[in-house]
This record gives C-alpha cells, sequence and structure tokens, in this order.
C-alpha cells in the first residue's frame, strides 16, 4: 500500500496524534479489526461507544486485545449509542465519529436532529480518491449524502468540500462541476445548475481563491487533451481537486467505478456537522479505513 497509494499513505502519516475518535457500536469484526489498525498507525485515540460486555465479548472471539482502550458502555441498541456519541462529540469528549456495526440512518438520526451536531450548512459528504491514473488527489462530492440536490445545497456542498481542501493546504482550488455533457441545455437541470455557480463564484465570491467552471463531461474536466479536443479553453481541465456531481447516483456510481474497475483508494468523510463522521461500509477495505479516520483527524 505504501508504494502504490503515496498520496494517502502521505495524510495517514501527516495525522498521527491522540484525538479521541468515537467509535459507535463496534459490534463486528471489521470495526474491532479498524481499531487495532489505528493504534498501529498511532492515528488517534479510539473510544468505542456500545455495549460494554458484548464488545469485550466479541473482542475475545476474534482475539482483539482491548487493553487499554475506553468502552463508553451504553445499552444494547445502536440508536442509544448513536445518542451517547452525539452527546460525548458536543460536549467535545471526542474530535470525530466513526460507525462500527450500526445501520447508517440509526447513526445520522440523531446527527442530524434537532439536538445533534448540524452547523448552519447543509450535511454533506466528501471522497479523497488516488488512482494509479491521476497526479494527485481527486475530492468529489456528494456521493453518500444527498439524493437529488438543489442549487442551494450544492453551494453548501461546495463550501464545505472547499474549506476541507483549504485546511488540507489546498489554498488554490480548482473545481469542475460535472454533468453529462458540457453544454448548458435547457432540459438537464445539472448544466443549469453548473452555470449558476460559476456565474456566483464570478459576480459574488463565495469561496475566495477558488476557480470553478462548468459545465464539464467527466473527459473534459479530467482529460486536458479531451478539452483541447472539443474547443473548450479551461485552466481547470486535467487538474480538478474537487468533482462536483449532478446527484448522489452519478456520484455513487463513479465512485464505486474508481474502486472496482479503476484501482482507486479513498478517504471519506461526512461534512457540515460540528465534527468529522466517518462512514465505513462493509465493504471498504482497512487501508479505506484508515485513510478515511486520517483525513477525519486533519480535519478535527
Amino acid at each position: 500500500m505504501l508504494e502504490k497509494y503515496p498520496h494517502l499513505n502521505k495524510l495517514i502519516k501527516e495525522s498521527q496524534g491522540q484525538k479521541r475518535l468515537g467509535v459507535v457500536f463496534p459490534l463486528n469484526e471489521p470495526a474491532l479489526e479498524t481499531v487495532a489498525q489505528l493504534q498501529k498507525y498511532a492515528l488517534c485515540t479510539p473510544v468505542l461507544i456500545g455495549p460494554k460486555p458484548e464488545i469485550e465479548a466479541l473482542a475475545k472471539r476474534v482475539s482483539l486485545k482491548l487493553d487499554g482502550i475506553e468502552i463508553v458502555d451504553t445499552p444494547n441498541d445502536p440508536i442509544a449509542a448513536a445518542k451517547t456519541a452525539v452527546t460525548l462529540a458536543k460536549s467535545g469528549n471526542v474530535s470525530a465519529l466513526m460507525k462500527g456495526s450500526l445501520h447508517t440512518e440509526d447513526l445520522m438520526g440523531p446527527v442530524v436532529g434537532k439536538d445533534g451536531l448540524r452547523t448552519s450548512r447543509r450535511t454533506s459528504h466528501i471522497f479523497l480518491f488516488e488512482l494509479p491514473s491521476y497526479h494527485k488527489l481527486l475530492g468529489i462530492s456528494d456521493c453518500i449524502v444527498n439524493i437529488a440536490p438543489s442549487i442551494e445545497h450544492k453551494k453548501d456542498i461546495l463550501l464545505n468540500s472547499l474549506d476541507a481542501l483549504f485546511r488540507l493546504g489546498v489554498t488554490k482550488p480548482k473545481v469542475a462541476i460535472v454533468a453529462a455533457t458540457e453544454v448548458i441545455n435547457p432540459a438537464m437541470q445539472a448544466t443549469l445548475d453548473a452555470k449558476i455557480l460559476v456565474d456566483l463564484q464570478q459576480d459574488n465570491v463565495f469561496f475566495p481563491g477558488a476557480l470553478i467552471e462548468g459545465p464539464f463531461g467527466f473527459d473534459n474536466a479530467i482529460s486536458a487533451s479531451s478539452a483541447v479536443t472539443k474547443g473548450i479553453q479551461s485552466a481547470v481541465s486535467g487538474d480538478p481537486d474537487l468533482l462536483l456531481v449532478p446527484d448522489l447516483g452519478a456520484g455513487n456510481i463513479l465512485y464505486k467505478s474508481l474502486v472496482y474497475m479503476a484501482g482507486a483508494e479513498c478517504a471519506g468523510v461526512i461534512l457540515g456537522t460540528a465534527v468529522p463522521i466517518i462512514l465505513t461500509s462493509r465493504s471498504d477495505s482497512v487501508f479505506s479505513r484508515v485513510a478515511s479516520t486520517a483525513l477525519a483527524m486533519r480535519l478535527a
């Protein structure tokens, strides 16, 4: 992994520290295996939030030691564990949260509820992908949370994502707003949204330093030569730091295509909440879970 994904490994190395990560309802082997890896990489101080007897019994069954790891005991109920996690995050007791074996809605319900962790912006998600065919980490938003974002939602998604990139040292981020075509078509709302966002950044800058262009087809966003072939003059083509996708359907298909067919690895976190939140999936690699934790620690 060290040679194959140098950018993500650099992120992991630079994110080592003792910030406290709340791992919510870790009642399956992948969750506890991730905790063991986080200790190995010295990324954070894991705090397990869930029913203590069941967590300890699972650890014994899968031969994982929990020596020195704090367990915040809760009832054997995922929503109760999630509510406890939210309380710990609100009090500053943990700097970020990671989903364990509970369903995403069981965690996100308390997070986005009235007394949860919402901020003034809409909640969104960012992935940072490392691809063998691309020269730097590539951000993609939003592939996980917002199903059919409005123009105002897309502005919040952009702001959340650009804030994250800025905190990672990308001070002049290049954004490509992608659609099925680079031609503005009244029948394709994604192309109209792209034009509105580009005009907004030009006329009334909402994120200083960012270069936002679009609409792009995926090909001319990623490939400068493709853009030239189509007569597109752009400083973003071939070099975007962030792709803003039109909706969850397009984003979800794109990210899974990159992982399963293009050899990508990624780090991803929920943004627009009081603390970063890592939504793990059972199909995620251990490396992706570690990289996502590194990203959360950098943003915490």
